[in-house]
């Protein structure tokens, strides 16, 4: 039996090798993880899924991403679990950006957010175009 590449982590999930587009989307509503998912696969991007922050860093230690969507609050806490993955990202993968989207935003939490090196911020709901178009762009500003 092969893997062929795939990797295993935590709680049984596997993720596939990392590739010049391949990105992370963190959202703990299944129906948001499915639609990003379909609309940017569509696109030719690989994509891989978590809908915890736990799960989130370690996908993050194991597999360097282009990008990263991520949901600000995590399983309906009032965590600021968007901003944790923006620190991480710094200290361990900084040519990974991230685009935070969130449900409870005002301007302060963008400004800390844009601070903290998100790329694009987004308060939900957010137009499917808008997802695609941060991703062009990052995708276009990208060295190499």
């Amino acid at each position: 039996m092969t893997t062929d590449g795939i990797q295993p982590i935590t709680a049984g999930k596997t993720v596939k090798p990392a590739t010049p587009q391949r990105i992370l989307i963190v959202d703990d509503e299944p129906a948001i993880l499915f639609a990003y998912r379909k609309l940017i696969e569509r696109e030719g991007i690989d994509v891989d899924i978590s809908e915890s922050l736990d799960e989130a860093l370690e996908m993050i230690r194991v597999c360097p991403y282009f990008a990263i969507i991520a949901d600000m609050r995590l399983a309906g806490t009032d965590n600021e679990d968007g901003m944790e993955i923006l620190r991480t990202i710094q200290e361990m993968r900084p040519d990974t950006k991230v685009i935070l989207a969130t449900g409870y935003g005002n301007s302060e939490t963008e400004r800390k957010a844009l601070a903290l090196g998100a790329s694009h911020y987004f308060e939900k709901p957010v137009m499917p175009a808008a997802i695609l178009a941060a991703l062009k762009e990052i995708s276009s500003s990208a060295p190499g």
